[in-house]
């Protein structure tokens, strides 16, 4: 269903002919209890012409929550934050991360992945690693995950997505012969 604008009820709470008269009065009133609409006139006259709002076969009212939304003060003096165009961030995160060659992993947490798996698999008498061994193991391990993110965004665009899913990494590292298939 599509949302339409209701002209009618917006052209009865505009009244040309006494808009001045019923801003001058609002301004000596002061604030009215009532909510009333954004760019309507407060005041006297136009609250006595106005109708409450009419209620359909289903019992429920035309447009209940909006009024009190509008009739919310606008603060006019706080600035908006600039927001960037989804996925521009992302496209300069990209072409900035294609540009660096530093390791994208932290080392400390690897280390100790590594260390973790070393006690799991080795056997007892293998616990030192040299600082080399570790950097050449976090290089392979990079470029062997970059290549696999890459071959699955690729299984999901020819699915004709640009979510990546777990189906894509397995039908990559199955078609890449990259680790032992699923």
């Amino acid at each position: 269903m599509a949302r339409t604008k209701h002209f009618a009820s917006r052209a009865r709470d505009r009244n040309p002919t006494n808009a001045t008269a019923s801003s001058s009065a609002a301004a000596a009133a002061g604030p009215s209890a009532t909510p009333t609409r954004r760019g309507g006139s407060q005041g006297g006259e136009a609250q006595q012409t106005a109708t409450p709002p009419a209620t359909t076969t289903a019992g429920r009212k035309k447009g209940g929550t909006k009024r009190t939304k509008q009739a919310m003060p606008k603060s006019s003096n706080k600035k908006k934050t600039f927001r960037y165009k989804p996925g521009t961030v992302a496209l300069r995160e990209i072409r900035h991360f294609q540009k660096t060659t530093k390791l994208l992993i932290p080392a400390a947490s690897f280390i100790r992945e590594v260390r973790s798996v070393t006690q799991i698999f080795a056997p007892p008498d293998v616990t030192r690693w040299t600082a080399e061994a570790l950097m050449a193991i976090q290089e392979a391990a990079e470029d062997f995950l970059v290549g696999l993110f890459s071959d699955a965004m690729l299984c999901a665009i020819h699915a004709r997505r640009v979510t990546l899913m777990r189906k894509d990494f397995e039908l990559a590292r199955r078609l890449g012969g990259k680790g032992r298939p699923l």
